[in-house]
């Protein structure tokens, strides 16, 4: 068989913005990291630029970028990139792999399927893989449609809300009226036989036979509703009753719920207030400390220069004393001295002393004051500050005694209202099967069952066996607890494992066991030579190894826990590698892949952070 799409780059470009580009490599990619960082976003980006989708999810990051390019190599050899703008529409191929071309350049291509017409992206992709003019039986008045790119991504793209859910990888569209067709759509992958041969003939008879259809289909329905509802039906007006006293219960919890929130919420903010304030005044006390610091050095500097200045003073006066006496060396009157301009001086450096020295023993006074009026104003606010820490203690304690009554209260909120949901459910379902019933009804009464032969619709217990025993084989390489146990039940259309329903597992046991189912389909067509895309996305396929209090998707289930406790994770990824000369397999994931298997692949790290890779778009 020829080999499949290999995806190179996905690149984000915009007029005043770098552009946004992620690399892939044959093989096995691996993109880790952070929430949030467009990991998921990619997957979709992917989707959008293969026809998938129609409109691409507008974030904010997106707001900078007009234009996505997709790079591909296709499996004739040929390297082609293409281009869509970010608001949807119709497409251009360039030649090559790349992320900016002119004006006008490059081969319009529709972004929707149109019978015969060629140039559309779904054609253009179909016939890279050898699918064009394949179609496929719709109902069971034998109806066609032709194959488009959109019916076959859920196999080559498994998206994370997909891969988590209940419902069957079979029937993506999880539509009643298009169950039909995607069971057939299944068979042509497992087979590469279309329904081109299949007879669309409106007569009679098949009137009659889609009449039976549809009664079957809503005894079916009815079934399944009666499975649901269980063995003991609650009689209608006693659940109304019930519901109308759960909903007055959960009001009057709701109050009180309430009330224990308020009053939480109010200690919270007196908690808050009070070490702010607390915070405020030991601020101002410390603050106060340096001040007292800084004025009784002054007043040290005080009392050194009045000394100073009194030594001056006392000097002065001793020789002012004996300026009008005898010379004490010659014993000359004073009348007879010449000399008198130093008893001057002497004097008026006396005076300037003890005026600098009354001056400054009133500013030391003032100081003194102030240093006072400062230590009482310390004492008075560290005696406030010791008062607010008991202040915060005490609400501290009305805290935690208020806490176990808000938690009660949510406690019973809850289950009141887990049970008033349940009994809205049953509600519904109630409701439904009255519908169904009254729809059978108005059905023509059936005439008894041909002997003719029907087109079969999905796959026959013989490919159903083979495909299991894929499953089975990819899980052994996994080492998935009782793999040896899975197969592909035709009745659901899903994985079971001895028996037990995906959807009866919790989420991260039903990505692996969706994961597998896929890798599974691409191994038993390579094996088979059947078509395949070539390549595999799958986001978040081990969601069972999150981190319960830091993921959205919550607590892990009893067999979540069991499986994480299993070294699944190393031999998932091993096994995914061994596989790179058969496809080009994409895992998108939240969790860090063990250190063994960053050498087995091409690894891209969204950190979230502003080092490294932040994103699929730089950091905002």
């Amino acid at each position: 068989m020829p080999k499949g799409i290999t995806i190179r780059h996905l690149a984000f470009t915009g007029p005043s913005v770098a552009s946004a580009e992620l690399s892939f490599d044959e093989g096995l990619n691996i993109i880790y990291g952070a929430s949030n960082t467009g990991k998921s976003f990619a997957t979709k980006a992917i989707a959008y630029m293969l026809g998938a989708a129609s409109r691409l999810q507008r974030t904010e990051q997106l707001k900078n970028y007009d234009a996505v390019w997709l790079g591909l190599s296709l499996p004739n050899g040929r390297d082609a990139t293409l281009y869509r703008s970010t608001n949807g529409g119709n497409f251009r191929l360039h030649d090559g792999l790349v992320t900016s071309a002119q004006d006008g350049s490059g081969a319009a291509l529709l972004g929707t399927s149109a019978a015969n017409r060629t140039d559309t992206v779904s054609h253009f992709l179909l016939e890279s893989l050898g699918w064009t003019g394949k179609v496929i039986v719709t109902n069971s008045n034998y109806d066609k449609e032709n194959l488009s790119i959109r019916h076959v991504m859920p196999y080559a793209i498994v998206s994370e809300e997909d891969i988590m859910s209940e419902h069957n990888p079979v029937h993506h569209s999880r539509q009643h009226t298009n169950r039909t067709m995607e069971s057939n759509l299944l068979r042509f992958l497992l087979t590469g036989q279309d329904d081109s041969a299949a007879v669309t003939v409106i007569s009679k008879k098949n009137r009659t036979v889609a009449t039976r259809a549809k009664v079957e289909l809503v005894d079916e329905m009815i079934a399944q509703l009666d499975e649901q509802l269980g063995d003991k039906v609650p009689d209608r007006d006693e659940l109304v009753e019930q519901m109308k006293r759960l909903t007055a219960s959960l009001e009057d919890l709701q109050g009180k719920l309430g009330n224990a929130q308020s009053l939480l919420d109010a200690l919270v903010s007196e908690r808050r207030s009070l070490m702010d304030t607390q915070q405020d005044v030991a601020a101002r006390v410390t603050e106060l400390d340096v001040t007292l610091q800084r004025f009784g050095r002054l007043n040290d500097v005080y009392k050194s220069d009045i000394g100073r200045l009194e030594a001056l003073a006392e000097g002065g006066y001793v020789l002012m004393a004996i300026s009008g006496r005898n010379c004490p060396i010659c014993g000359a009157p004073p009348s007879a001295q010449q000399h008198n301009d130093a008893a001057e001086e002497i004097e008026r450096s006396y005076l300037a002393a003890s005026a600098e020295a009354r001056k400054i023993e009133l500013e030391q006074r003032d100081l003194s004051q102030t240093i006072t009026s400062l230590e009482a104003e310390a004492r008075g606010l560290t005696a406030r500050s010791r008062w607010l820490l008991e202040e915060v203690t005490n609400v501290e304690r009305r805290i935690e005694e208020a806490r176990p009554q808000e938690r009660s209260a949510r406690a019973d909120y809850e289950s009141l209202f887990s049970m008033k949901t349940e009994m809205e459910r049953v509600e519904e379902l109630l409701d439904q099967r009255n519908r169904l019933i009254a729809r059978r009804s108005q059905i023509q009464e059936l005439p008894p069952k041909g002997k003719e032969d029907k087109l079969a619709v999905g796959v026959d217990g013989t490919i159903a066996f083979a495909l299991g025993e894929t499953v089975a084989q990819v899980l052994e390489q996994w080492r998935f607890p009782q793999a040896a146990f899975a197969q592909f039940d035709r009745e659901s259309n899903d994985v079971t494992i001895g028996g037990k329903a995906r959807a009866a597992n919790g989420k991260g046991v039903r990505a692996v066991l969706h994961a597998a189912f896929n890798v599974a389909l691409l191994i038993f067509c390579e094996d088979r030579g059947l078509a395949h895309p070539g390549f595999l996305v799958l986001d978040t396929p081990l969601l069972t190894y999150r981190e319960p209090l830091t993921s959205r998707h919550g607590e892990l289930s009893e067999d979540e826990t069991a499986l994480k406790n299993t070294p699944l994770a190393v031999h998932f990824y091993e096994h995914l590698a061994s596989l790179n000369q058969l496809a080009q397999i994409i895992v998108v994931e939240n969790s860090d892949p063990p250190a063994e298997i960053l050498s087995l692949a091409h690894v891209e790290t969204f950190t979230g952070r502003g080092v490294d890779r932040y994103g699929l778009f730089p950091a905002p």
